[in-house]
């Protein structure tokens, strides 16, 4: 406890709102542990611990109750800090360790493992979660050392002998994965305990995973059949049928066992898994239709906020709100709850809201991040980044706030320090966090193309079913020129569901950048693809496109009539129909199909830009430029509207030409172009300060025009050349 003369006037009123007497509380808190009470705990605890933040007792029962309670993100900060005392070095640890993998900090698990088996060499539960977090890390060979030692300890351990099964599958040691099983088998059946129905389920599908990797499929497929049969609503059961069937191309097979799971089950899981694959097929409809179904059936705030996330990622954030309020009405106490209404409430704008809602959480920490997230959304990058950064303190380890302080640092256009902050958002969290393609690609931007394969590894290993992922990873592969490694990315998003026709997109796409254009025609009008299909209007786009700098234009226009007979009101083909006529220099006609496609979507981007390409080449600038921002309205990702709107001003209207790069870089800071062009203009307005930050930040991409401008503003200030390039890393560049 601190001295009285050291404590400030908050800490004393706490003591004071607390008689004084926290072991009174605490006893009463280990009594509310003891009956299982944990979420009541949290709030006595929390002021205990600010009041007192070296208290022991308070921080291992605060840690206990934050994991017991869902909340193992929040439970990394005080178990850390109890593995200082002695007494709980162990359990906290072990707590510790648990609270990291399931935040999917494997790396870090490992390390605080270590330090309970320097104290408990044959502590069981670590040398269990030691193999977890191996197996998590990818590290298979370490993992199965970890659970040939824990048998040593207990050679009984049911689950540890199906883990030695499926980790020696993994490293392809087939024969003696078949040995394990065997000996698995037997101790199940020689075993008094009564064995749980996941761990039978676990079983069985080991004994078919290794069938199948023994070669035997027809016995696999039989096996397979039996285990869904017996366990129809056992999850580790169902997730490996679904993905067994999925890899074998019964796609149909696989949503059939995730419906009847979801129709037997008592439990909503199925159904969102259900819910979740009709979305990845783009039945937006069905996943709705779902999840609507979970939240009348089971009306609970997990099964509303299912629902909010769904329309979040959607970007219908109308709904998702209604749904989040619906969810912070069954549960108004949850922190969590309230911050992604909050943050919902920030993408629609919604700033004093938000703010209201930020003020209402029991969580600083959160608290800063949704402040942060509002002066991001509000413009002002510098406060964004200090208030993410104030949060990050009291919660290092939290990986959205490391990767919103990251996109806070790329606005500011300190990319160094993004970089920082998305490597600790995905140490940190590498299954829940978007940093890692943030990483992926700032580091090939830069230059770093090796880093960035290597995070590219290791973010398709925890995102398998996610296609940019892949798409990330094949395509800097191929920079990288590692062919091995595009074959095997192309062939695994073959095989995601709904992803077979951007998979021969994009290798018709590799193979027309090396130069082979025929050949990757040919890939696209070869492959089963129906083209007319609008489902597969990616690799129509491209194979268009081929056609199109093949000069087989007639070709091309010939298969887009085709797709129109079968789908005469599908906007996507009369758009593609505009571009093709288009590259074939019939304005005209060009104009006919995009104003076709608009009609059919006036939301589309592309038809956008392509009227605006042609009143910019017809001399109409001001309603190529409207028509630019609309597009750009239409798609705010994607920042070629506003590159092509900017570059019609020429030299014509300088202060718009500013306020457009100004936005641009805002809202896509990886634009090394736009900040060199900006640079160009402000050099001639002799503002060489802000000039020479915006070359700097183009430079850090390697844009080669950028030392040029850089040259001319040394020139300007009469300064002598630097003697070694900067190498970007290690001097951040600061717009």
């Amino acid at each position: 406890m601190f001295p009285v003369a050291r404590m400030t006037l908050p800490v004393l009123l706490v003591l004071l709102v607390l008689g004084c007497q926290p072991g009174d509380d605490l006893a009463a808190i280990r009594q509310q542990h003891s009956e299982g009470r944990f979420q009541a705990s949290l709030e006595p605890l929390r002021k205990i611990v600010d009041a007192d933040p070296s208290n022991p007792d308070a921080t291992m029962l605060l840690g206990r109750a934050l994991m017991m309670s869902g909340n193992s993100g929040l439970a990394v900060w005080p178990l850390r800090r109890a593995t200082e005392v002695p007494e709980y070095a162990v359990e906290a640890g072990l707590l510790l360790a648990e609270a990291m993998i399931a935040s999917r900090a494997a790396p870090d698990a490992l390390e605080e493992i270590d330090l309970v088996l320097s104290l408990e060499p044959d502590n069981m539960q670590a040398r269990v979660l030691r193999a977890e977090a191996n197996q998590a890390n990818g590290k298979f060979e370490d993992a199965l050392e970890d659970v040939e030692r824990a048998l040593d300890i207990d050679d009984t351990h049911l689950p540890l002998l199906i883990s030695r099964v499926t980790l020696l599958i993994s490293l392809k040691e087939i024969e003696e994965a078949g040995e394990a099983l065997s000996e698995a088998l037997e101790s199940f059946e020689s075993s008094d305990e009564t064995v749980s129905q996941p761990m039978l389920a676990r079983l069985c599908m080991a004994r078919a995973l290794f069938s199948l990797q023994d070669g035997k499929p027809e016995i696999a497929e039989t096996q397979y059949a039996e285990c869904i049969e017996k366990f129809p609503t056992e999850q580790i059961a169902v997730t490996e049928a679904v993905s067994y069937y999925d890899r074998v191309g019964r796609i149909d097979r696989a949503t059939e066992i995730l419906e009847a799971a979801s129709e037997v089950s008592e439990a909503g899981l199925f159904r969102t898994q259900l819910a979740r694959r009709r979305a990845a097929f783009g039945d937006f409809e069905e996943e709705e239709r779902l999840l609507r179904l979970e939240t009348e059936e089971r009306p609970t705030a997990m099964s509303w906020f299912v629902l909010a996330d769904s329309f979040v990622r959607r970007e219908q954030f109308d709904e998702a709100l209604e749904a989040f309020e619906a969810a912070i009405e069954i549960n108004p106490n949850t922190s969590r709850l309230r911050f992604a209404y909050a943050d919902t409430l920030v993408r629609t704008g919604r700033f004093k809201k938000a703010g209201e809602v930020a003020s209402r959480l029991e969580h600083r920490e959160l608290m800063n991040l949704i402040r942060g997230r509002i002066f991001l959304g509000e413009g002002d990058a510098r406060r964004a980044l200090a208030a993410f950064e104030r949060g990050i303190e009291l919660w290092p380890n939290n990986a959205v706030g490391r990767f919103l302080a990251g996109q806070a640092a790329e606005r500011v256009g300190n990319f160094p320090r993004a970089l920082s902050h998305y490597r600790e958002s995905f140490r940190t969290s590498p299954g829940d966090s978007e940093a890692g393609r943030a990483l992926v690609e700032l580091y090939a931007l830069n230059g770093q193309e090796a880093g960035g394969l290597r995070i590219a590894g290791r973010y398709v290993e925890v995102h398998r079913q996610d296609p940019k992922a892949y798409l990330m990873s094949i395509r800097l592969a191929h920079q990288m020129k590692r062919h091995k490694i595009v074959v095997q990315g192309l062939q695994r998003l073959s095989r995601l569901p709904g992803q077979a026709p951007i998979a021969i997109a994009e290798e018709a796409s590799i193979l027309a950048s090396d130069g082979h254009t025929e050949q990757a025609a040919e890939v696209v009008e070869t492959s089963t693809l129906d083209l007319t299909n609008p489902a597969n209007a990616v690799a129509l786009r491209v194979f268009v496109e081929l056609l199109g700098t093949l000069e087989q234009h007639a070709k091309a226009a010939d298969l887009l009539n085709q797709a129109l007979s079968a789908h005469p009101d599908e906007a996507v083909f009369h758009e593609l129909l505009g571009g093709a006529l288009h590259q074939a220099d019939q304005a005209e006609e060009a104009r006919a199909s995009f104003d076709r496609a608009l009609e059919l979507d006036d939301q589309s981007w592309r038809t956008l830009a392509g009227l605006a390409s042609l009143s910019a080449g017809g001399g109409q600038t001001a309603e190529a430029l409207s028509l630019y921002d609309r597009a750009l309205a239409a798609n705010p990702d994607d920042p070629g509207p506003a590159l092509s709107a900017v570059g019609l001003l020429g030299d014509r209207d300088p202060e718009e030409a500013i306020r457009r790069y100004e936005a641009l870089l805002d809202a896509h800071p990886r634009t090394p172009a736009a900040a060199n062009s900006l640079a160009e203009i402000l050099v001639d307005r002799n503002e060489l300060d802000r000039a020479n930050r915006l070359a700097q930040r183009a430079a850090w991409f390697g844009l080669p025009e950028a030392q040029d401008t850089l040259a001319r503003i040394r020139t300007l200030r009469g300064e002598a050349a630097p003697a070694a390039a900067d190498s970007g890393e290690s001097s951040p560049s600061i717009e």
